[in-house]
């Protein structure tokens, strides 16, 4: 029910978004705000500038939070929170809290929120230091390769007869010194050729099929230009642009992921290690029939 309901919310900022984009701009006052200060009162009820701050941050996140931070969007989630609590208000009048339903509610979320708390807690001094991210560079030099790349240019035809002639043709003219971009534009059946006369960019081993990889590949000077080469999408005729060799990702590029990596694994670690000990501390039975 609180998921759906976070929904309906989430959906009712984004909508009003568009109306309030320039809104942002001139009324952004966030700074000034006490999350502390009353802002209404329904009954005895309070609501604090921090409640519409937390109803918009777990509808749509810290983006959301940012986006819908104007006066007309908080005035609208307040209208929301009050309208919560008059309902909330009615159903207590009515003796709603009482019911089995609510109590099986009350339960599951009590029960969510106190497991959620106490994984917080757990996880709380978990930390990732700039020596263990280091290490973990040092230790693992593979997993930092960017590997060799080639640039090529092809010229694909299809694999019938007309295509046969036209092979020749094509190798005729570049022996010729025709532009192989001027040809690719006239014979190539491959999209690229319209648009970028041939050329695919830059691309690494696994790209491309096998025989179109391997004869690119082979290829050594820019300018170079292959034999044809059969594939399942017709003959081609490729030239290379240019290569990179194989290259080491710099500590300093890739120390954010290695720090996300290592905090979640040791994340992990510490949650399986702490339910185990849990399993030991606490009776679980199985009730199947």
């Amino acid at each position: 029910m609180r998921k759906k309901f976070l929904a309906v919310v989430f959906l009712f900022l984004f909508v009003l978004s568009a109306a309030t984009a320039s809104a942002a701009d001139s009324e952004n006052v966030s700074s000034e705000r006490d999350p502390e200060k009353v802002v209404a009162k329904v009954e005895d009820l309070e609501i604090k500038e921090k409640d519409i701050d937390q109803l918009i941050l777990a509808a749509g996140g810290p983006q959301a939070a940012v986006m819908f931070d104007n006066e007309q969007v908080r005035g609208m989630v307040l209208d929301e929170l009050i309208t919560i609590r008059l309902f909330a208000l009615y159903g207590k009048d009515q003796e709603l809290d009482q019911t089995p339903e609510f109590k099986s509610s009350l339960d599951s979320f009590v029960t969510q929120s106190l497991a959620m708390s106490a994984m917080d807690s757990i996880m709380k001094d978990i930390s990732v230091s700039d020596e263990d991210c280091k290490n973990f560079y040092d230790q693992n030099p593979e997993q930092f390769l960017t590997p060799e790349e080639v640039n090529a240019s092809h010229i694909l035809i299809a694999d019938d007869e007309a295509g046969a002639e036209k092979i020749f043709l094509i190798l005729d003219e570049l022996e010729k010194g025709v532009s192989f971009d001027v040809l690719a534009v006239e014979h190539s059946i491959d999209p690229s050729a319209q648009q970028n006369g041939g050329n695919l960019g830059f691309f690494g081993r696994g790209q491309m099929v096998p025989e179109f990889e391997e004869a690119a590949f082979a290829l050594s000077e820019p300018g170079e230009i292959s034999e044809p080469v059969q594939s399942n999408f017709g003959w081609h005729i490729i030239k290379l642009e240019g290569k990179r060799p194989p290259s080491v990702i710099s500590y300093d590029e890739v120390k954010p992921q290695i720090e996300q990596r290592l905090s979640n694994e040791k994340m992990t670690e510490k949650y399986q290690e702490v339910l185990e000990t849990l399993r030991g501390e606490y009776t679980v039975e199985m009730l199947t029939e």
